[in-house]
């Protein structure tokens, strides 16, 4: 591929987000014109830190060429300790918060050792610490969990700044800000990329893939936990069902973006922009009524279409035939 055609194909991939953020922006001001008055623009802003804070540390497993699909697990199974540890106690948060961040890793761990030293597949792997999370969940709550959320936890969900902006979209930010110059800036993210693009070239190189490998999905989990503080602090008690959604969103939202499903390419900043199309679209698709279905249906052709635009050849050459090709066609 030239380098024409490979800026061009990048160009694509960066420019094929923003239009569909912009079409989505067009249908929503026609379709429900109340769609940008400032309940809902906070309930945007709201999706985007939950959504985005999962999507970072899916962004950082994906780019290794992995995938976490324990996120929803993860995300309920701290809200459980925060609010049974606590049972809406202030002065046993720190105590809830380290229980629920030691959980997280010990999941996070789970993931890397079945991927690296069994050798399974980050989907088989992520999906089976899923599973038994689930089970743990149910078999200690027995099927309905007690407790409360302290105070304390709640501006984590429900505080603004500036009396607007949600503190959730907040935390997204600087999270996606300090993520990003990591990998753009740092020996560390040089890794992080050389390690998904061809580990066994980056072992060769003297890089740890191992450990950096361990490092995503610890990541991926810690920020599960952060996302599972957030939700709790915003709807006040656990709820496993409203997690649940987070574990495609966040893929959805890195995928969308731009990220490849193959490891090695992509940014933040393009996972930053997909966060912004999906809680778009998907409060969008709450204010036309559409059900929980009709959301994942979506959602689904949306990803679809990405990973289409991912794996098209686009090219310049590509342009070239076809121009070619309709000029043959006009002189016949």
């Amino acid at each position: 591929m030239s380098a024409a055609s490979a800026f061009l194909a990048r160009g694509g991939r960066t420019l094929a987000p923003l239009a569909g953020l912009i079409v989505v922006l067009v249908a929503a001001a026609i379709t429900t014109p109340g769609s940008f008055n400032a309940d809902v623009l906070r309930l945007v802003l709201f999706q985007i830190g939950l959504i985005g804070i999962t999507a970072i540390g899916q962004t950082l497993v994906l780019l290794v060429g992995g995938i976490d699909l324990s996120i929803g697990a993860v995300m309920t199974l701290a809200t459980v300790i925060v609010a049974s540890t606590t049972n809406g106690a202030d002065s046993a948060l720190l105590i809830a918060v380290v229980l629920a961040l030691l959980a997280g890793l010990a999941v996070g761990a789970a993931n890397s050792a079945l991927v690296q030293l069994r050798s399974v597949p980050p989907f088989v792997a992520t999906f089976a610490t899923f599973v038994l999370v689930q089970g743990i969940i149910v078999a200690w709550t027995r099927g309905a969990p007690s407790g409360a959320i302290p105070d304390a936890m709640r501006w984590l969900g429900i505080g603004r700044l500036f009396d607007f902006i949600p503190v959730p979209a907040v935390v997204f930010a600087v999270l996606a800000v300090v993520v990003g110059l990591v990998l753009m800036r740092t020996t560390l993210g040089r890794r992080v990329y050389a390690t998904g693009a061809n580990p066994r070239a980056a072992r060769l190189s003297g890089v740890p893939t191992g450990w950096i490998v361990t490092g995503a999905y610890l990541a991926s989990a810690l920020t599960a936990v952060l996302a599972g503080f957030v939700n709790a602090g915003y709807i006040g008690y656990v709820d496993a069902g409203l997690s649940r959604s987070l574990d495609l969103n966040s893929i959805a939202a890195a995928v969308i973006g731009g990220v490849a499903l193959t490891g090695g390419k992509g940014r933040i900043g393009q996972t930053a922009v997909g966060v912004v199309l999906l809680a778009v679209l998907l409060t969008w698709l709450v204010q036309l009524g559409a059900g929980a279905g009709a959301q994942l249906i979506v959602s689904g052709i949306v990803i679809l279409g990405a990973v289409w635009l991912q794996s098209g050849r686009f090219t310049l050459s590509t342009i070239r035939h076809l121009t070619r090709r309709t000029t043959t066609a006009e002189r016949g």
